[in-house]
């Protein structure tokens, strides 16, 4: 399945309704949304995937789909209110923090959390549930937040503005004992969702102060850094700029940090990880291919944002489905195969990619709309 470079609004238009379609078939009735239904070790709900998926249901016109889960965010986290209430009381008492004692980053799907060694502290999906759900009540033209969700909102943002800049796991799950730019990027657009919706304008100062420490590589090597302990780059530094906002598409140091995302991690078309990735061999993920392709249309470059989509739209499979990444039984053949022999073989069908198809389809359509009633 291909769309052409002159843009064949059929094509693309079918595409995203069945990424809509395999996303709403991956909501429970609760309104958790699982990460994958084919692969077991992400038969969960992660705050950062879901919420990324509740903003293209969004962008996609599902509003109520969205609305229940973040209603069944609010739910889960008034489940571990006094774990978050603990980690901030941390904080603010210089107490030292216990990476397995954490909010965690993943639920069951009944919103209870899982008692195991998984790297749970990532304080990226609160950040993001907090900008999800600002877009959301956006969408739907709420004036407020509604009052069943107000409490878990504010306990959030305090968890957020608290552990702002404290060292956490990254969106990969790995590197526990650094602060990431992605992460950095996350929580930027979490607390500045959050003095919006709950009239906090304080919280925009401590959002400027995630704002500098993003930065902090910028003088030394010109563009930003995966995180304090490496000076590599990692294609989730795209979200630096489009959604989150820390800088803009042409700010120098971070199209540097672009070109060198380019030259460095893309792999057949689209992008991997990181440079020293090694998950199932480190093949190209649609969910970053989308990114950069959103990065692209936000920076005014048509022609490469359909390039990205064409390249996800040519990786579903018969059966509709989008995998979590491409090629890397090609690229690195021992360590895809450690994965499949310590896990089984990667997802197949994940939600977050459909979900990022949707956004790129929809902000890509939104603009040609645009484009064609000027015109008029």
């Amino acid at each position: 399945m291909t769309i052409s470079q002159n843009e064949s609004r059929t094509g693309n238009s079918n595409l995203m309704r069945a990424s809509v379609a395999s996303i709403l078939r991956h909501q429970e009735p609760n309104g958790a949304i699982v990460a994958s239904r084919d692969f077991v070790t992400y038969h969960y709900c992660w705050l950062r995937d879901g919420s990324f998926i509740a903003f293209a249901l969004d962008r996609a016109g599902e509003h109520d789909a969205a609305r229940r889960f973040h209603q069944w965010v609010a739910g889960a986290i008034a489940g571990i209110a006094g774990l978050i209430d603990d980690s901030i009381d941390r904080v603010h008492h210089n107490a030292p923090l216990e990476l397995t004692h954490m909010p965690p980053a993943r639920f069951a799907l009944d919103g209870s959390t899982v008692a195991d060694d998984w790297p749970n502290f990532q304080i990226d999906g609160y950040g993001t549930w907090l900008w999800a759900l600002d877009h959301h009540l956006q969408a739907i033209g709420a004036d407020t937040v509604p009052q069943e969700l107000q409490e878990s909102v504010q306990r959030v943002a305090r968890y957020v503005d608290a552990l702002a800049l404290t060292s956490c796991f990254d969106v990969w799950e790995e590197h526990g004992s650094a602060r990431h730019g992605s992460t950095l990027a996350c929580v930027y657009g979490g607390l500045m969702s959050a003095a919006s919706l709950l009239e906090r304008p304080e919280l925009r100062d401590r959002a400027e102060a995630v704002r500098a420490a993003a930065g902090e590589s910028n003088e030394r090597i010109g563009r930003f850094a995966k995180s304090t302990e490496s000076d590599a780059v990692d294609s989730s530094l795209l979200w630096l700029s489009t959604p989150f906002g820390v800088t803009t598409p042409d700010d120098p140091c971070f199209a540097e940090t672009v070109r060198t995302i380019e030259q460095q991690l893309t792999f057949e078309g689209g992008l991997r990880r990181y440079p020293q990735d090694i998950y199932y061999g480190s093949g190209s993920w649609p969910v970053l291919t989308a990114s950069l392709g959103w990065h692209y249309a936000a920076a005014g470059d048509r022609d490469a944002a359909l390039r990205c989509l064409a390249w996800i739209t040519e990786h579903f499979d018969q059966q509709g489905r989008l995998a979590e990444q491409f090629g890397g039984e090609r690229r690195d053949p021992r360590h895809y195969q450690e994965w499949v022999e310590r896990w089984g073989i990667p997802a197949a069908d994940l939600t977050w990619s459909h979900a990022m198809h949707v956004v790129l389809c929809t902000e890509l359509e939104a603009q040609k709309r645009q484009s064609e009633e000027a015109i008029l």
